[in-house]
């Protein structure tokens, strides 16, 4: 049975339940078995060491479902440089149309997102940090935290 709500119908799911990006277990595998049970899951980015890695493992995803799929793009900072702009390039080549961003605020991603027609969850952990994501035009804000 299908559940209605402005998550489904966003989204194009059955029910309103979402997957996060986890790092270790955010695989093809896992997300297309999320989708398939009519829920929306995220391939982890970050766990990728090129954005062709990360185009390959979206099109295993695709190989095993129909079903809408995500794009988590955790932007932390780090010793060694993350790919971000490169991994932007392969969500929107790959034609996946919804990214769960986390970490800092997705402003340097937005304009491309926006252009191609990619939804944006973005994950906050304060009331501050939800305003400072509307204002930037996120679609869906998610609250994590204790």
């Amino acid at each position: 049975m299908a559940i209605k709500t402005r998550i489904t119908e966003m989204f194009g799911i059955e029910t309103p339940l979402v997957m996060g990006g986890m790092t270790g277990v955010g695989y093809a595998d896992l997300v297309a078995a999320v989708a398939n049970a009519g829920a929306l899951g995220f391939i982890t980015a970050h766990m990728f060491a090129s954005a062709e890695a990360l185009e390959a493992e979206i099109k295993r995803c695709r190989d095993q479902t129909d079903k809408p799929i995500g794009v988590n793009l955790t932007i932390l900072p780090s010793l060694n440089p993350i790919p971000y702009d490169e991994y932007r390039r392969a969500i929107i080549e790959s034609k996946v149309t919804i990214v769960e961003t986390a970490g800092r605020n997705p402003v340097d991603h937005m304009p491309d997102f926006k252009a191609n027609g990619v939804r944006v969850i973005h994950k906050c952990t304060s009331a501050r940090h939800s305003v400072s994501a509307e204002k930037l035009g996120v679609d869906v804000i998610s609250i994590d935290g204790f």
